[in-house]
């Protein structure tokens, strides 16, 4: 595998390595309430040192096959506007799935344009077979993202996840490389 993260890009999109002087841009992006409460890895608050740990860890993660983390950026502009990862499982040719957009960016497709990006290159790229997500059952946004990118609904894993006290139901996707193909 190459060990430099790749750039994506889409009709507006850009998504590309984060870099450390977009820390505390991260950081103020990752710290609104929604994020916190609809993410299961991000800490609350989220710090620009949190930031600054996410974003130096990024290339080794790439380099031993674990994680393709990538900023969400606008095309012309070159605004970090989110997150989106793939974690990948080797063994199994298969990845999971991971993103957020900035609250100021909510509701315009960058979430479905990113994750189509990942999709092409998972499967096209990474030649992997199975590419999964899941959410909160109340994120309801998120499991519209992943049905719209083609991902089918798999289940719900009941009380699976513990949230801040509670027991979160987790909606599972998944789309395999065969019936990606069959949608491009």
């Amino acid at each position: 595998m190459s060990v430099a993260l790749p750039h994506l890009n889409t009709r507006r999109l850009l998504l590309m390595p984060l870099q450390a002087e977009q820390a505390q841009t991260l950081a103020w992006l990752a710290d609104e309430p929604e994020i916190a409460s609809n993410t299961g890895a991000l800490p609350s608050p989220y710090t620009v040192e949190h930031a600054r740990e996410f974003i130096a860890d990024q290339e080794e993660q790439y380099r031993s096959a674990r994680l393709m983390g990538l900023g969400i950026h606008l095309s012309e502009s070159r605004e970090l506007i989110g997150v989106i990862n793939l974690r990948f499982s080797p063994a199994h040719d298969s990845a999971h799935l991971g993103y957020w957009i900035g609250a100021q960016h909510r509701n315009r497709g960058y979430a479905g344009e990113a994750v189509g990006a990942m999709l092409e290159h998972g499967f096209v790229e990474r030649k992997l077979q199975r590419i999964a997500g899941h959410c909160f059952r109340r994120n309801k946004a998120s499991a519209r993202v992943l049905d719209k990118a083609g991902l089918r609904y798999e289940g719900c894993l009941k009380g699976a996840f513990l949230k801040n006290g509670v027991y979160e139901d987790m909606l599972l996707y998944g789309l395999l490389r065969n019936h990606w193909q069959s949608l491009t």
